[in-house]
């Protein structure tokens, strides 16, 4: 079948059914399995592990054919807080699960495609959509496990441009973790992301400008970009969602002090913005 009859788009609640049921292909399970409710009303909520606002859908001449979901890994230990509860509520009981992804990188948690629709490229058109989508809202990398005993999906995944970076233990089983690396320059990156506004990417792109060694405060980012508002400018990297490599840590206030990072004045993130200054020996 011709690829350009393959449409991906974001999904809906109402695709909730197909995401359950790929969650379940994912764990080797089919729909008969007391695990599809549970999954089923993960997928129906905003905020879990297998929400649909973390899906995307493939359709096939309009029709469903497979689902991806994917997320922040950074997010992970919430996103399954739910399914803990739902797990105890449902089965009476709550599975050791490792850990199958961390901060830094943007997680393919489960794909799969429908019997009727496989051998036609539908994978394919989930997985580099779910790249794109992550590249777009500013990740830089993605990354995913893969069975050792699965190397058909290992070979797909390399032929997508996904290298091997070592192995995790999940569920039981020794996986290969494998990630992919936008190679896209940081500025055309920021260009092309559709998860900013105009407002941030002025602030990001002027940021950019200022080189590692130095700081500037948040009154001055102001003026460089025509803004006066020193708080606006704030708010924007408050939301930067391409930190560091666009270097929010190297705004300061202007008495001289850290300010915030990642909209906290204190605590962990603070820490962080003072030892990437300090990795620039400028604090």
């Amino acid at each position: 079948m011709d690829t350009a009859s393959i449409v991906v788009r974001e999904a809906r609640r109402g695709d909730a059914p197909l995401i359950a049921s790929v969650v379940c292909m994912a764990v080797g399970y089919d729909v008969s399995h007391p695990i599809y409710p549970v999954f089923l009303s993960l997928a129906r909520r905003k905020h879990t592990q297998y929400s649909y606002l973390n899906a995307l859908v493939a359709e096939v001449d309009g029709v469903t054919a497979g689902a991806i979901v994917g997320y922040d890994g950074a997010c992970l230990a919430e996103l399954r807080e739910p399914i803990y509860a739902l797990l105890k509520e449902r089965l009476g009981s709550v599975p050791e699960i490792e850990d199958e992804t961390e901060s830094g990188e943007f997680y393919l948690d489960s794909v799969g495609v429908l019997p009727q629709f496989r051998s036609r490229g539908v994978g394919r058109a989930l997985i580099n959509s779910c790249c794109e989508r992550a590249f777009s809202r500013g990740h830089r990398c993605v990354g995913l496990i893969v069975d050792y005993d699965n190397p058909r999906a290992e070979k797909l995944y390399t032929t997508l441009g996904f290298g091997q970076v070592g192995t995790r233990l999940f569920l039981g089983h020794q996986m290969w973790h494998l990630q992919r690396i936008d190679s896209m320059d940081i500025r055309e990156r920021v260009m092309r992301s559709d998860a900013i506004t105009p407002f941030q990417r002025r602030v990001y792109m002027a940021l950019l400008d200022v080189p590692a060694g130095s700081t500037i405060t948040y009154g001055e980012l102001a003026r460089r970009i025509g803004c006066g508002s020193a708080q606006a400018v704030g708010q924007a990297l408050k939301r930067n969602p391409f930190a560091p490599q666009v270097p929010c840590h190297r705004v300061v206030a202007a008495d001289g002090s850290l300010g915030g990072y990642n909209g906290a004045r204190t605590g962990e993130q603070l820490e962080r913005k003072r030892r990437l200054l300090e990795e620039e020996n400028l604090f």
